[in-house]
């Protein structure tokens, strides 16, 4: 069609110009940290071989330079040990995190030792409504290294494998980030510039609510602080798509990027608010038609957190069309695009919106216990003939969890938390499931 057409030229020409500019951009200033509330306060290395002076370097600080190479999430710590070149020509530092859980579900319980998602229960079979699982499949090592410290343009490399890819129990390795930095841009496979990790609380439960995000994949960003306050952030991200089609209506490599784009504003470390937006043409092939169409689907999103005096609070929402892979519990199943009730061999953009909310009390430095509820919806029009029923998609959730948590000592985490889950798919069938779950961490 002539306006696929169109609409295909227009995102390349956009697609180059943004690229000039930000590698024009991404040579100013270089960015500035952001981390994590719960991350470590400990402010150096507890543990250097080579160079133990440059700890004392109050310009580029090992540790503020290797903090900085490492993803805003509540699953990394901050580094507590490095190698540090005679010269500073390079820092290097090893982190490892071993997780123990223990898990007992009731209601409809999901075999997934690492992760509760309520898009994913299943109805329990008779005399099966209870489940005790222990894993240590959240755990994870990763490596951090930045060349040139000292120079403006340093490279970072940073690389993290986790054991969660498996099914049940299964322990198999996956790619969580493997990235270059350098100047504020980003190239590699890490979360997607859409997404704002910092404003999701720490939870035992890796997957935490559905509505947040949870879509990595191969990026090409840049992020600066542009004032002390302004952070902006444009990138270009390889798109992964999943859609419900009919026998007739097939996937086909994508031709173009997702663009996703956000503003922050920053308040030290009181907390930030950030407006994200993302732009996502989708490909398809119409075997009635007889040709390629394309959907551009879009999102916008809200995020935030604050510390106001032993509470820490988390914001999120976002709505848009085609977004389906961009919300964690939504991520491939098959909702980006829909099959269209009118015009057969056609889809249609699936909508979606979901919000967050959290609140984080520190009794201590150490202890802390996070109170959480999240909610999101797809919107579907019914159809026939689609190789997924329309009644099997997922058209409602709720998330809720409260923990408490113990950071025995730097090394150490302990906590317990409950998690519960409910699903409505469009037949009207509704699931629900409890968690409790232990943790023992130890990490560096």
């Amino acid at each position: 069609m002539e306006i696929n057409k169109y609409t295909l030229i227009y995102y390349h020409i956009m697609k180059m110009r943004f690229l000039a500019t930000i590698i024009a951009m991404g040579l100013s200033i270089y960015a500035l940290a952001q981390q994590h509330p719960t991350s470590s306060t400990a402010d150096k290395l507890q543990f250097v071989v080579g160079n133990e002076e440059a700890v004392n370097d109050t310009v580029d600080n090992p540790y503020d330079v290797l903090i900085d190479n490492i993803p805003t999430d509540p699953e990394y710590t901050a580094p507590h040990f490095a190698i540090i070149d005679r010269d500073q020509r390079f820092y290097l530092s090893l982190g490892a995190s071993v997780k123990a859980v223990a898990l007992y579900d009731w209601g409809n319980p999901y075999e997934n030792p690492s992760d509760f998602k309520p898009s994913d229960f299943q109805p329990a079979t008779q005399g099966d409504d209870q489940l005790l699982q222990m894993s240590i499949k959240s755990s994870s090592i990763n490596l951090n290294i930045v060349g040139m410290p000292k120079n403006k343009y340093r490279i970072g490399l940073f690389i993290a494998l986790m054991f969660n890819a498996g099914y049940g129990n299964e322990y198999v390795v996956k790619c969580d980030h493997a990235y270059i930095k350098c100047a504020g841009l980003t190239l590699g496979y890490t979360s997607s510039l859409y997404d704002d990790k910092s404003a999701d609380a720490y939870l035992i439960d890796g997957n935490g609510a559905g509505a947040s995000g949870g879509h990595s994949n191969m990026t090409f960003n840049w992020q600066r602080y542009i004032t002390p306050n302004i952070k902006l952030g444009a990138g270009l991200e390889l798109p992964k798509v999943s859609y419900t089609t009919f026998a007739d209506v097939e996937d086909c490599y994508q031709r173009v990027p997702s663009i996703p784009l956000y503003a922050q504003y920053s308040w030290g470390d009181i907390g930030h608010v950030r407006l994200s937006s993302v732009i996502r043409p989708l490909r398809y092939n119409d075997a009635i038609g007889n040709c390629y169409r394309t959907e551009v689907g879009y999102g916008l999103k809200l995020t935030a957190n604050a510390r106001v005096g032993n509470f820490v609070s988390y914001l999120m929402a976002q709505t848009g069309r085609g977004i389906a892979n961009y919300l964690k519990d939504n991520d491939g199943f098959n909702l980006d695009m829909t099959p269209s009730p009118d015009n057969m061999g056609q889809l249609n953009l699936t909508g979606s919106w979901g919000c967050l909310g959290a609140i984080q009390y520190n009794y201590t430095p150490k202890m802390f216990s996070t109170l959480m509820y999240g909610y999101m919806r797809n919107y579907v029009d019914a159809y026939n003939g689609g190789l997924i029923a329309y009644g099997d998609h997922m058209k409602y959730e709720h998330y809720a969890a409260v923990n408490f948590i113990w950071r025995a000592s730097t090394f150490v985490d302990l906590g317990v938390e409950y998690n519960y889950g409910m699903k409505r798919n469009f037949a009207d069938n509704s699931l629900t499931n409890n968690r409790i779950s232990a943790m023992f961490r130890v990490s560096f």
